[in-house]
């Protein structure tokens, strides 16, 4: 029943992401709060129990993110000019990712689920 449960949930999660994606900006946005939410979840992790709990929440997370690239896939490609005007408005954001990241690292060092579960996330959204 739990695992019904979270099946319908997920699959909640994946269709109201999937929708309203309208230009590379938003998708980019929307990529970056789900790497925030990565970042969090790694932030919560103190022991293996807890690194595997993450591990399954990061894959989920790795999906949603592949959904977001999957629409944006779909959308007319910006022009240079309009793709560095999206980089530029996006770079602080991806300079505190980054350094979040940085500082997380040791924990996917430390708990290999954790590297696995990451480098899963990052292949699905390309």
């Amino acid at each position: 029943m739990r695992q019904a449960a979270t099946l319908i949930a997920l699959g909640l999660m994946l269709s109201s992401c999937s929708s309203g994606i309208d230009s590379y900006e938003e998708g980019m946005d929307a990529q970056a709060e789900l790497m925030s939410e990565m970042i969090s979840v790694l932030k919560e992790v103190d022991d293996e129990s807890s690194a595997n709990k993450a591990a399954e929440k990061i894959e989920e997370i790795g999906r949603r993110m592949a959904g977001i690239a999957d629409q944006m896939k779909e959308l007319p490609r910006p022009n240079a000019e309009e793709m560095q005007e999206i980089a530029d408005k996006q770079r602080a954001k991806l300079r505190a990712i980054q350094q979040d990241v940085t500082e997380q690292m040791m924990k996917m060092a430390q708990y290999p689920v954790l590297q696995d579960a990451w480098m899963n996330a990052m292949h699905d959204i390309h």
